[in-house]
């Protein structure tokens, strides 16, 4: 056969078969409804889809798809930690119905030995990308470590732990990376990025507000205010305020920490005062505490609600600077009225006989200090002594029941001073009015 004729019997055939296959369908939906058949020698991600309708195209395509993200992963590094995330696990699709389009635009004819290849790109869209990372890179975040002000009833003071910093994985910054290795094919390691978590409390924010704000001393030495079952009151009462906290706005009540004074609570019998007279009661000395904690508590400026002297002056501690406690009767109470919490320190020295209560917090503003005095401004009339007749007594016994006290008005002051110690302020905390006692003696005749 001549060339020229040759030319002439392909073009023929070329539009035969154009005419035998009829127009193309205008989108994939179409080809789908119509089950029209894909072309010869095309493969689609290594899937032979060579005579298969869409619908049998795009399920051999997802099974493959399937297979392939169940064996695809990724490892996430993080110093010398390593985080496996699963394909799977990933909002990741292919765009099938793109190179199925691709597909069905290629004729159906291919000449011998061709081969069509084309593949499904694999997507990702990068908010649902970071959803999913959201939990699954939790593992790797270090949260921050807030410095830590912890109390040490031993020493009566506050040790501290440093801060330190954390970190947070950059999701935002993690999902664009990963969306880029997905969509171009990358199967590498990536390096996850990372962002400096700060901690919310540092170390000198600790010290600052856990520094000793003032303390203060009374004694029990001598026969009086050492025996044995007072100073174990003392002890008691101390242990039990010892470390407490008090919180902006918050209520310190001295009875309700205390508790209940009597012998199923641990409490001992010690000389206690009621109705003018000495008597030995369950608790007897915890008004020592209750007086220390007072003057502690002026020091630091802070707001007393509650407080009573007693009926005489004691001498463990100056006239109108005490504060008498009894179970369901005279309570101290005081407000915590500064900005921070406070906290109790409440050290018993028994070789050196004395108690002290110090206050830790931050400190009075502008380097200021106060200092606590009282002054008797008058001494009452003496009222001298009662005797009466008790017949049950022996023949010449006499019992006194009440000593003789003459009363005395104190007045206390608070005196400020500033970071220099010159005194720059006086207020007057109280006028207090000790009444005179009249004594009391029982004979026999």
């Amino acid at each position: 056969m001549k060339p020229t004729i040759f030319i002439q019997f392909m073009l023929i055939l070329l539009l035969l078969a154009g005419a035998c296959a009829g127009p193309a369908p205008d989108s994939l939906q179409e080809a789908q409804a119509q089950d029209i058949p894909l072309g010869r020698q095309i493969y689609i991600d290594g899937v032979q889809v060579s005579g298969m309708t869409i619908q049998e195209a795009q399920d051999a395509l997802d099974k493959i798809h399937a297979d392939a993200l169940a064996a695809w992963e990724y490892q996430l590094t993080a110093g010398d930690k390593t985080l496996t995330l699963s394909a799977t696990s990933l909002p990741i699709r292919f765009d099938v119905d793109a190179a199925l389009s691709q597909a069905l635009a290629l004729p159906s004819y291919a000449a011998a030995g061709e081969i069509r290849s084309l593949s499904c790109q694999p997507q990702v869209e990068l908010a649902a990308l970071r959803a999913a990372l959201d939990d699954a890179v939790a593992p790797l975040n270090q949260p921050a470590q807030d410095a830590q002000a912890t109390y040490d009833p031993t020493s009566g003071a506050f040790s501290f732990t440093q801060a330190e910093a954390g970190r947070q994985v950059d999701v935002p910054a993690l999902a664009q990376a990963l969306q880029t290795a997905i969509q171009s094919g990358n199967r590498g390691p990536i390096q996850v990025p990372f962002l400096e978590q700060a901690p919310d409390y540092t170390l000198e924010q600790a010290q600052a507000e856990h520094q000793l704000i003032c303390q203060f001393s009374t004694s029990f030495a001598g026969s009086t205010y050492g025996k044995k079952n007072r100073v174990h009151n003392i002890q008691k009462a101390a242990e039990l305020i010892d470390g407490v906290e008090v919180k902006p706005g918050q209520e310190f009540d001295m009875n309700e920490t205390l508790g209940d004074r009597n012998q199923e609570n641990g409490w001992k019998e010690a000389a206690g005062i009621r109705d003018g007279a000495y008597v030995q009661e369950y608790g007897g000395g915890v008004c020592q505490v209750s007086s220390t904690l007072y003057n502690a508590v002026l020091m630091a400026d802070l707001t007393v609600t509650e407080r009573h002297h007693h009926s005489w002056p004691l001498g463990y501690i100056d006239p109108g600077r005490d504060a008498t406690i009894s179970t369901d009767g005279p309570n101290f109470r005081f407000l915590n009225s500064s900005d921070l919490p406070v906290t109790l320190s409440a050290q018993v020295d028994t070789d050196e006989k004395t108690i002290t209560v110090a206050i830790y917090g931050a400190p009075l503003p502008d380097g200021r200090s106060i200092r606590i005095r009282s002054e008797k401004t008058a001494t009452l009339e003496d009222l001298g002594t009662e005797y009466q007749v008790d017949p049950s007594l022996a023949p010449g016994e006499i019992l006194e029941v009440r000593e003789s006290r003459r009363g005395c008005i104190a007045v206390t002051y608070k005196e400020y001073y500033d970071a220099q110690g010159q005194l720059i302020d006086t207020q007057v905390v109280t006028e207090d009015k000790y009444r005179s006692i009249q004594g009391l003696v029982m004979t026999a005749s």
